[in-house]
């Protein structure tokens, strides 16, 4: 005896609506998890610019206390050329 299997409109809209409602629960539920790859890589960024702010402020600071020196006694033309060389090849390194 073989027996007929059918759904009515109301039972096919509850079944798709249900499978849509677990798919839709499913991209909820892994979105912070994509979120959080997304802090991680962002912190990474953070922390290597911060690196590069760091070292241009440690050469911005030896200048000017090459300049301040210069002013001051009007010598010290070594170290103004010694800043001017490694502040260049910081440059350089940046920008390659």
């Amino acid at each position: 005896m073989q027996s007929d299997i059918t759904f009515s409109l109301a039972q096919t809209v509850w079944i798709v609506g249900s499978i849509t409602a677990i798919i839709a629960f499913m991209k909820w539920a892994m979105t912070p998890i994509k979120k959080l790859e997304n802090h991680e890589t962002r912190i990474n960024a953070l922390e290597a610019t911060a690196d590069e702010r760091k070292a241009t402020e440690r050469y911005i600071m030896s200048a000017l206390n090459a300049l301040i020196n210069h002013t001051i006694d009007g010598n010290n033309t070594e170290e103004l050329k010694r800043v001017r060389d490694s502040y260049q090849e910081q440059i350089i390194k940046h920008h390659e």
